[in-house]
C-alpha cells in the first residue's frame, strides 16, 4: 500500500511497525520503533506475547531500547502482559484515565473469561488525551476514543499517515458496545473522530488486518449505520 500516493496525505515515512498476533483472542500487539535514534515502544502487549518479547530483546541487543508501554485501553487481552514487559525493560505503563478501573481489575477480567490471573502493574503516566507521544523521532498525538472502553485511545502519527487505536474500527466492523462501560453513541462520536482523518489514513486494528479509512468508509456498512444513527456531536 503506497500511502503517499493520496494528495490528502503527505507522508513523510512509512510508521516502522512491526505486528505481533498474539493470544486465544488474536490480539496485534505493535512494536514501534526508531532504528536511528535507538528507540522503542510496545503497544498492548497481550496475553502470550512471547514473540514480539523476543523481537524487543533482539532489539535491546542491538542497542534499540524499549522506552515504554502504551495501552490502547483497558481490556485484559491488551494489557495482559503489561507487568512482564514492565519487569523485564523497566519503562512505564501509559494509558488513558477512564481505564484504570480496568487496569485494576486485571485478575478479575482474565479470571472471568477463563485465564490465569496475571500479575497487575499500576498505570505510570495517565493520558487524558491530546498529549504528544514520540517514539525518537516519530511523533504521535493521543486522540480519545471511548465506546468500546471509556478509556479507549488511538495514536496518531500524522507524518506517517497511520493510526493505531485498538478496538473502536476494525476492517468491516466495529468495537463491542455490549461489555461494562461501553457507549454506543459515544462508539459513534469516536468513529466520527477517526473519519476526519485523512481519508488515506492506515488504521491499525486491535485484531485483524490494518485498513485505511477511505477503505471503510466505501466499504464498512456496520460504520456508516452508527454514525448516521448518532450524527456528529457539535
Amino acid at each position: 500500500m503506497n500511502l503517499s500516493s493520496s494528495p490528502n496525505l503527505a507522508v513523510s515515512q512509512p510508521l516502522p511497525v512491526e505486528v505481533f498476533i498474539s493470544g486465544p483472542l488474536q490480539t496485534n500487539t505493535f512494536l514501534v520503533f526508531d532504528e536511528r535514534a535507538r528507540e522503542a515502544i510496545v503497544i498492548d502487549p497481550s496475553i502470550q506475547s512471547d514473540a514480539a518479547f523476543a523481537r524487543a530483546r533482539e532489539l535491546r541487543a542491538r542497542g534499540i531500547l524499549l522506552q515504554a508501554i502504551w495501552n490502547t485501553h483497558g481490556h485484559f487481552d491488551h494489557i495482559y502482559d503489561n507487568a512482564r514487559w514492565k519487569s523485564e525493560f523497566t519503562v512505564p505503563v501509559l494509558a488513558h484515565a477512564a481505564d484504570s478501573f480496568f487496569v485494576e481489575n486485571l485478575r478479575e477480567q482474565s479470571l472471568w473469561f477463563g485465564l490465569p490471573a496475571p500479575e497487575i502493574t499500576a498505570i505510570d503516566q495517565v493520558l487524558n488525551g491530546g498529549e504528544t507521544l514520540s517514539v525518537g523521532n516519530f511523533a504521535c498525538r493521543v486522540l480519545t476514543l471511548p465506546g468500546h472502553s471509556p478509556g479507549s485511545v488511538g495514536f496518531y502519527f500524522e507524518s506517517c499517515g497511520a493510526c493505531i487505536q485498538g478496538d473502536v474500527l476494525f476492517a468491516g466492523s466495529v468495537g463491542r458496545t455490549d461489555l461494562p462501560g461501553c457507549s454506543e453513541s459515544d462508539l459513534a462520536a469516536s468513529l466520527h473522530t477517526l473519519f476526519a482523518l485523512p481519508p488515506q489514513t492506515q488504521i491499525f486494528t486491535g485484531h485483524g488486518e490494518a485498513t485505511t479509512l477511505e477503505r471503510e468508509l466505501r466499504e464498512n456498512l456496520v460504520a456508516r449505520d452508527l454514525m448516521r444513527r448518532y450524527p456528529l456531536r457539535n
